[in-house]
């Protein structure tokens, strides 16, 4: 479909970047931005693509060719993006800068917890806190509990990002407390490490109203640590959790977590000839797939219109292995349902 037929529907934005001095649209008025966004997701399927609905990525709002990103997301068939700024420290209201310039293809999110979580994360949930009450924010982005360098820092040699905040401390249990009393659901970067794994468990017991969605299915760095986690046991969580969602943001089969030099995303089949997903994987999928939520993982520094066609065809390359109707309730059916408590 063309961008002008899309836009009698999907109006682009009128500027090509998202300026500083524009007006935050906050409070969000969720009952007008949901008009739209089941509006968007409607036009997408009926150009024959099943939409996408990205849980996480998060923007340097400054940088952003907004425009230019919108188009290629109409090209695409991304409905709709849950967007968080990319700040490392205090507070922005950049979603909201961005959901006044395109009310139609984008999800405020708050910040997500990067330096600013890691180094006071009391302060951080406080903060989180005053915003997500005030501005009626439908979700709080990615919060690093236990994180390592990601592969691009490696590669640049920026090693700082080795995050452990004890998601069973004080921050943890202010956010899990924030996701239970406003009913919003956060998300975590979360290590999948053995010794990590009762702490999480015992919050998800602790705060079973809490929504929480752990990015990054079967993402690990370092298999020496984790011989716990894999199909059983997420599917043993599953059936244990009803508050606990994954998303499936994760490398291709090829990709290679440099310091481990392991291949992290453990979700492919090594044995196979081509890209395929494990048959156990896909059995937990398809038996509950409301618990599992498309997500691309764009970053500040990968946001070109470009790497969305690469992040974009990455993704569809998972979601078209399942069957339907599955891949429809992975790619956008439960994201909605999760942030609305409604069924598209």
């Amino acid at each position: 479909m063309s961008t002008s037929a899309w836009a009698e529907l999907s109006p682009l934005p009128a500027t090509d970047m998202v300026a500083n001095d524009i007006t935050p649209a906050i409070p969000f008025d969720l009952d007008a931005l949901k008009r739209n966004w089941r509006a968007r997701v409607n036009a997408v399927k009926a150009t024959g693509q099943v939409p996408i609905i990205d849980i996480e990525s998060s923007f340097n709002t400054g940088k952003l060719e907004i425009r230019r990103f919108a188009e290629g997301m109409d090209e695409l068939g991304v409905a709709l993006i849950a967007y968080s700024h990319d700040t490392k420290r205090g507070w922005s209201d950049a979603a909201g800068r961005v959901v006044a310039v395109d009310p139609w293809r984008f999800i405020p999110a708050t910040i997500g917890g990067t330096e600013n979580f890691a180094e006071d994360p009391e302060g951080f949930v406080a903060l989180l806190r005053q915003h997500v009450v005030r501005d009626n924010y439908p979700l709080m982005a990615e919060h690093e509990f236990r994180h390592y360098p990601s592969p691009r820092q490696v590669k640049r040699g920026e090693l700082h990002r080795d995050v452990s905040v004890p998601i069973d401390g004080p921050a943890g249990e202010a956010l899990f407390a924030l996701s239970e009393q406003t009913e919003g659901s956060f998300q975590i970067h979360y290590e999948i490490e053995d010794g990590l794994l009762p702490p999480l468990e015992k919050m998800l017991a602790k705060h079973p109203k809490a929504k929480v969605i752990w990015a990054h299915l079967a993402q690990i760095r370092y298999a020496e640590h984790s011989r716990i986690y894999g199909p059983a046991y997420v599917r043993k969580l599953i059936e244990t959790y009803p508050n606990l969602y994954f998303d499936v943001a994760f490398g291709g089969p090829n990709s290679v977590y440099p310091i481990s030099n392991e291949r992290h995303a453990r979700i492919w089949d090594q044995n196979a000839s081509g890209a395929q997903i494990q048959k156990e994987w896909l059995e937990v999928i398809n038996d509950h797939p409301w618990r599992f939520l498309a997500a691309m993982d764009m970053g500040g520094d990968r946001q070109s219109p470009d790497k969305l066609v690469e992040y974009v065809q990455n993704l569809r390359q998972f979601l078209n292995q399942l069957p339907e109707p599955t891949r429809s309730i992975v790619a956008y059916k439960a994201a909605w349902k999760l942030l609305f408590n409604e069924e598209l």
